[in-house]
């Protein structure tokens, strides 16, 4: 293997190094059918040659997490849940790094990484959603051929949650995210706070004429003698102007770790305003000792306010703000779970083309990635851990947790407010998705979560979805709730036009708190369609009847009923894009669902553009059903989605009549829709929406659809 380190990523400032180490690694799936799940994969003397040549981030279930299989493979599921490796060779000179502590840092591997460097053991990660870092200076031989390997299991478990099968989504195995070589002086901010930056900053007092920044700065002395330190913070604008700075002095015990508070006031403070100016600060804090730069890091963070009330909804800055957006998990089509920065960008770029100001990411922790550019984009996020369904695994009325349940729960919670706490876009913490058990044991627990997080983050609200909407359900701790239901496509929920009403119940009569909507929507195959359709008897749930134009239908009578309950401080879409959830087969899909507003493979359906013509100001014009190409020529109607002042469509040419956005129902006042329109038959007609603005602009949409006899 390659002994020289190939980086993609490299810096070099204030004391410590930090390089790429996703390339050129070694890759053996450990199978117990071949009888390799014994193999010493972390034995300097193994021979790798034969092994799989691969550059991270990387998963083995980017092809069989969504294959639809039926058939249970290791693990228990219908794709591969097990063990594999990964092992890489790396030369690190005496020169450079003499001294120097060396950290390993992973920023996500599914689920159980064990790190061994030269055969020896370092250290074991219990949860597949984090950054997690190991010190490896006692492990490293400079000047010499050093040997990374890592045992990685995503086989399920009864106590690292998502616990067993639970959660609809593929639980993709693999060192998934990218790694990185820390090197730094032995007195440094501490790179072993649960995968933190070792820096937490906390605006206060925020009004137009100032606000206090508090900046709280752990840090670790690995070397054998006491040192004073001074800690500096310097406040950078989004210009890199200084606009603040500060010191501290500190006596750092020889092997000890400790912290340190710098206090700082910030003159007319430019405020985080959502997707409207989501303005951006940095603090650039340094370790010094007799004028030499031990270490340094450099933090972004936002200053801004917000607050939730049971009636009038979310308000930010002091100011309404309509949080409006989707449910998001992390997969692609291209590579599933491993997915590249560049992929996260697209994603997040048809959000916010939507029109979305708020983000809810589901049912874990993500890449940081995503959380900085939630910052830059000035989306609001909810985040969570991974408690989806159960706390047990066992079926008993008892719902006795397993050993290690609860401190992995709040290790993972501990690392999800330490790695984001920072970020200005994230506003509440998620506990818990449809929690279905509960006992005094579970209730406790939840009680214990929320504390703790309140303890670690003081700033913002605890949250979490419910699903069963009655008893101790309705007695979870959290400063606010989320309500996941779907109205319109399961069948228990009730018909669409219900949803509204049940809300206005339950928010009346049995929340005080304030709620949302976290989970709503119903699936939508990109190439199926019919006309008339009568959901009770032509609509199949977890079946294959999942016609596109009765889910963009749904969303337009659901929308029109949240529109006007400002109560609800965020409606979170089920969900963007279609996603591996291997054991489906629905729609016209296998080992997905697909309640997406797009395809898998980021093809937008017609909801996702109804969306788009009520929350996007930017003209737009979108044609529906443009896929049904093969009709009965007496089509019952044509639709078409616009924020134009008039739509008009045409048939081969001639005009069905112009509407005018003033004639229609407020509540669908994008919706245009022309009855009774005739194709000719056996032929092929063009059909044309013409949208009129304001400005003179005309912006037109166009399909071919074949008139059938009959």
């Amino acid at each position: 293997m390659n002994g020289v380190i190939n980086s993609d990523k490299f810096t070099d400032r204030f004391g410590r190094s930090v390089f790429s180490l996703n390339k050129d690694w070694r890759f053996l799936k450990l199978t117990q059918k071949d009888g390799l799940s014994s193999l010493k994969a972390e034995s300097a003397e193994l021979d790798d040659d034969g092994w799989e040549r691969i550059d991270l981030p990387h998963t083995w279930n980017a092809e069989d997490g969504a294959a639809g299989s039926f058939e249970k493979d290791e693990g228990g599921e219908c794709y591969y849940r097990g063990l594999g490796a990964y092992r890489k060779k790396l030369f690190l000179s005496s020169e450079k790094y003499c001294g120097k502590r060396i950290f390993l840092e992973f920023d996500g591997a599914n689920t159980v990484a064990a790190l061994f460097i030269n055969s020896r053991f370092v250290g074991k990660h219990e949860g597949g959603f984090s950054a997690f870092r190991f010190d490896i200076t006692d492990y490293i031989e400079l000047d010499g051929e050093n040997l990374i390997a890592v045992k990685v299991n995503n086989a399920p478990t009864d106590y690292i949650a998502p616990i067993t099968d639970q959660g609809d989504f593929t639980k993709m195995g693999g060192i998934y995210r990218d790694v990185n070589l820390i090197a730094a002086e032995p007195l440094h901010i501490d790179l072993t706070d649960f995968g933190s930056s070792g820096i937490f900053v906390t605006p206060k007092n925020i009004s137009e004429e100032s606000a206090d920044i508090e900046i709280l700065v752990r840090l670790a002395n690995d070397g054998g003698h006491d040192e004073t330190v001074s800690v500096t913070a310097e406040i950078f604008d989004a210009d890199g102007v200084t606009v603040a700075h500060a010191h501290d002095e500190k006596i750092m015990k020889a092997g000890q770790k400790s912290e340190t508070v710098i206090s700082l006031l910030l003159k007319n403070p430019k405020l985080w305003d959502g997707v409207k100016s989501p303005y951006l600060y940095s603090a650039l804090v340094t370790v010094k000792n007799d004028n030499k730069t031990l270490d340094g890091y450099r933090q972004s963070f936002g200053i801004r306010t917000y607050r939730m009330d049971p009636k009038e909804g979310f308000f930010l800055n002091g100011s309404y703000l309509d949080l409006r957006g989707v449910n998001y998990h992390q997969d692609s089509y291209e590579n599933g779970w491993a997915m590249t920065n560049p992929q996260r960008e697209r994603d997040y770029k048809m959000m916010l083309d939507m029109g979305c100001t708020s983000v809810r990411m589901a049912h874990y922790q993500h890449d940081g990635y995503e959380y900085d550019l939630c910052d830059r984009l000035g989306l609001t996020v909810w985040t969570e851990i991974g408690i989806v369904n159960k706390m047990s695994a066992d079926d008993s009325e008892a719902h006795k947790l397993s050993e290690g349940f609860a401190e992995n729960a709040k290790t993972q919670l501990t690392e999800l407010i330490r790695q984001n706490y920072n970020h200005p876009s994230v506003i509440v913490w998620g506990i818990s998705n449809e929690l279905h058990q509960m006992t005094d044991e579970i209730y406790d627990l939840y009680t214990e979560l929320k504390a703790f997080a309140k303890r670690e983050d003081e700033t913002r609200f605890t949250t979490f979805a419910d699903a069963q909407f009655w008893g101790r359900f309705l007695e979870l701790p959290g400063e606010v709730v989320g309500y996941n239901r779907y109205f319109g496509w399961y069948k228990e929920a009730g018909p669409v036009e219900g949803f509204g009403s049940w809300l206005d119940e339950y928010h009346e009569s049995k929340e005080s708190r304030p709620v949302c909507v976290s989970e709503y929507g119903g699936g939508g195959a990109l190439s199926q369609f019919k006309d008339n359709i009568n959901w009770l008897e032509e609509i199949d749930p977890w079946g294959e009847r999942h016609y596109q134009n009765y889910q963009s239908e749904m969303h337009e009578k659901i929308w029109a009923q949240f529109s006007c309950r400002r109560y609800l401080w965020g409606k979170y879409i089920w969900c963007m894009f279609d996603f591996a959830s291997n054991g489906r087969h629905e729609g016209d899909t296998v080992g997905q669902n697909d309640k997406g507003l797009a395809t898998r493979q980021r093809v937008p359906k017609d909801s996702y553009y109804f969306y788009k013509s009520v929350w996007n100001p930017s003209p737009m014009v979108h044609l529906t059903e443009k896929g049904f190409k093969r009709r009965p020529r007496a089509v019952p109607q044509v639709k078409a989605y616009s924020n134009a002042e008039f739509a008009e469509l045409y048939v081969n040419g001639v005009t069905q009549g112009k509407i005018y956005r003033s004639e229609l129902d407020p509540n669908y006042s994008t919706v245009f829709v022309w009855k009774n329109i005739i194709l000719n038959e056996d032929e092929t007609n063009e059909i044309v929406v013409k949208g009129g603005f304001s400005d003179g602009t005309i912006i037109e949409d166009k399909a071919e659809w074949v008139g059938l006899q009959g």
